[in-house]
């Protein structure tokens, strides 16, 4: 494996932007489809783009923190081509996701 220089946080946190990004995606759909869901997600936090938000955060932040401890706290490991493809990979299919749900079925 190349030596790229990027830290421990820089992947695990680039990793866990393009995790939580889908996840976001898939949050966006559950709600829409599902009134119980949207009304579970306002009574929670008052609103559900709160309850949403929240949500996305903590999976951000936890899975960051979770990935830069792998290895016996190394953090993973990846060049930066690679951390790059996998953030923007992340990005596209979130977004391909919630245009997709919206033009087929929303």
């Amino acid at each position: 494996m190349e030596n790229t220089g990027i830290s421990r946080y820089t992947a695990s946190f680039g990793l866990s932007l393009a995790l939580a990004s889908v996840i976001n995606a898939l949050i966006v759909i559950a709600k829409e489809s599902s009134p119980a869901v949207m009304t579970g997600m306002q009574k929670m936090m008052g609103h559900h783009w709160v309850t949403h938000s929240t949500i996305v955060l903590v999976i951000f932040a936890g899975c960051g923190w979770l990935f830069a401890q792998a290895k016996g706290g190394r953090g993973l490991e990846i060049t930066a081509s690679r951390l790059i493809t996998t953030v923007v990979s992340g990005v596209i299919i979130s977004g391909l996701l919630i245009a997709g749900f919206y033009l087929i079925g929303g």
